[in-house]
């Protein structure tokens, strides 16, 4: 079977790329493991047929045209030890996401994941902000954490009657970046770990924590919850902190 796959323009993260958790988990079909690593190598492109390629490690997402072929993505499988981080539960989630920033002072208004200029049934609409702590409510965990409610759409199940992979991947990608809480920043890799695929008909609370910086390396740690608190899937994330100057000349 030949193995491609290609990143429609509804699923962009940048203006004119792919989102890297959706592309990344659109990719790991292919690599029969129950948790990956990708590396993101360049732009992902959209609307553009990327072949994979059989590596000693793994896998190469690469464009398809032989002549100017880019390595776009590398993955492999990976062990991931489970995070200990809890639910702050969906009331939480709901209060962190209510001082999400707006469209306006959003550096991806349009990302699938978490623009909030895209409308419901289109983008995922994960809005993560800092958890509060209201009277009566005790932190679960021992370190600051952002959190969002993600109430997925039907036309996000897949086989089985479940959430597809690729969208579980794409909500864990972009908490990371808000628990980060610099700018600009680019996803340079992500591993993860699915434990159970849910139904589409019940809310998810993300979250996401930091896990340090290593010059203009940022690492962070995101999480995907049940309403009543069973961790579904995780993931270990590393964020490149890019040139201001270079930024504002791409753009």
């Amino acid at each position: 079977m030949t193995q491609t796959i290609r990143i429609g323009s509804r699923f962009n993260g940048p203006v004119a790329s792919g989102n890297g958790g959706y592309s990344a988990g659109l990719a790991v079909r292919y690599l029969g493991s129950d948790a990956a690593e990708a590396t993101l190598r360049a732009a992902i492109p959209l609307n553009q047929t990327l072949r994979a390629h059989a590596t000693d490690e793994g896998l190469d997402i690469m464009t398809d045209d032989a002549a100017t072929r880019v390595l776009v993505m590398s993955l492999k499988p990976v062990s991931l030890d489970t995070p200990d981080v809890k639910s702050p539960g969906l009331e939480a989630a709901k209060l962190a996401a209510s001082t999400f920033r707006g469209a306006q002072d959003h550096v991806l208004p349009t990302c699938f994941v978490c623009g909030p200029a895209r409308a419901v049934g289109d983008g995922l609409r994960i809005f993560p902000d800092w958890t509060k702590d209201p009277a009566g409510v005790d932190n679960p965990n021992m370190f600051p954490i952002v959190a969002a409610p993600w109430i997925p759409t039907p036309d996000l199940i897949g086989a089985n009657d479940r959430i597809a992979p690729e969208f579980l991947w794409a909500a864990l990608d972009c908490p990371g970046a808000f628990a980060v809480d610099k700018e600009p920043i680019l996803l340079g890799r992500l591993s993860a770990r699915i434990i159970e695929r849910p139904r589409a008909s019940r809310p998810i609370v993300a979250v996401a924590w930091s896990n340090g910086h290593e010059r203009r390396k940022h690492f962070a740690g995101t999480a995907l919850f049940s309403d009543t608190g069973d961790l579904l899937a995780f993931s270990e994330q590393t964020w490149i902190l890019i040139d201001q100057h270079a930024h504002m000349k791409e753009s």
